[in-house]
């Protein structure tokens, strides 16, 4: 069988052909200089260009790397859970860079990412970002770990689970991520909360700030455990919180309480959200143990129609099986 050192002379001599010199990895047809972190066996003091020399934060890496070339920061890992323990907070300001796990994409519990401690976060205030294979934890108090104000970025099989943590989870500031502003992210695959910890406040698993517009959640699952009726999966603040429209398609809202006691009373929250916007649950939505889609507000939800039971449009029944 022919080999390409056959053909390539500078093969046949030692040289080799590194990830960054192949395009199409993350699906775009070229990128930039990959930067490797391992939490595990890296170190911030390395060079970052190798395996062998990574770093051990995505902080470091993302310091070394530069906007605009698709530069990828790409997650590998040694031992562990292959998660870095970030305790600063990162913001991600340069356009087109991108994280990925490498790790086997998983519907959630992705085993690559970022744990982060006390002052850590991520704040995305950048453009055309991809984010892929990564989970979002901590066990630290902290409300808001994940903030995205930046537009057109895209995230893939990502879990943000939020700080899992019960004096987080009796806070009503916490939120797995915060939205504010910015337009036309996409979510694909992506879990949202954590049914590891109980929530007893009137907090949410997503939160829609100001004039957030054209967001898509494609075969996104929002996860909570509840000892109370007051959480919410996703809360819309201010008068302008959704801007035009956002989508919810072939979504899972499940909420997990002991007995199946204290189902929260919605999925949602719209009820501060006073200028024009919609939220299209398209496809099939399903909720389990949530009273209904939203209290007050519903005449902002458009959904596939369904024949009327006694159930909320949506919600499973349990069906005698002869």
């Amino acid at each position: 069988m022919s080999k390409a050192r056959d053909y390539i002379p500078a093969l046949r001599y030692g040289h080799k052909i590194m990830p960054e010199d192949i395009a199409g990895m993350i699906g775009l047809p070229s990128i930039g200089n990959i930067w490797y972190v391992d939490a595990s066996n890296g170190s911030d003091s390395s060079g970052g260009t190798t395996r062998e020399d990574a770093f051990a934060t995505v902080a470091a890496a993302f310091n070394a790397a530069t906007a605009n070339q698709d530069d990828v920061i790409l997650i590998i890992h040694s031992g562990g859970t292959g998660r870095t323990s970030e305790t600063t907070a990162i913001t991600w300001n340069k356009r087109y860079t991108h994280l990925i796990g490498s790790t086997g994409p998983l519907a959630q519990d992705a085993r690559a990412g970022i744990s982060f401690g006390t002052g850590g976060s991520l704040s995305v205030t950048e453009n055309g970002c991809i984010f892929k294979n990564l989970t979002f934890d901590g066990t630290t108090d902290i409300n808001v770990p994940v903030t995205v104000s930046g537009a057109y970025n895209s995230w893939i099989g990502v879990d943000f689970k939020g700080s899992l943590n019960a004096t987080t989870g009796d806070d009503t500031a916490a939120r797995a991520l915060y939205l504010n502003g910015a337009q036309e992210n996409l979510f694909v695959g992506c879990t949202f909360g954590a049914d590891t910890y109980e929530r007893s406040a009137a907090n949410a698993s997503v939160e829609f700030a100001s004039a957030a517009s054209r967001y898509v959640f494609d075969d996104c699952r929002f996860i909570m455990s509840s000892d109370a009726t007051t959480p919410v999966h996703v809360l819309f603040t201010g008068t302008n919180a959704i801007d035009r429209w956002a989508e919810f398609k072939d979504c899972l809202f499940y909420n997990f309480t002991v007995n199946d006691t204290a189902e929260p009373a919605a999925v949602m929250d719209l009820s501060a959200q006073t200028a024009t916007g919609h939220v299209l649950l398209t496809g099939i939505c399903l909720l389990h143990h949530i009273d209904n889609w939203e209290a007050t507000a519903s005449g902002r939800i458009s959904m596939t129609s369904f024949t009327a039971t006694t159930n909320a449009v949506g919600k499973p029944i349990n069906p005698v099986v002869d």
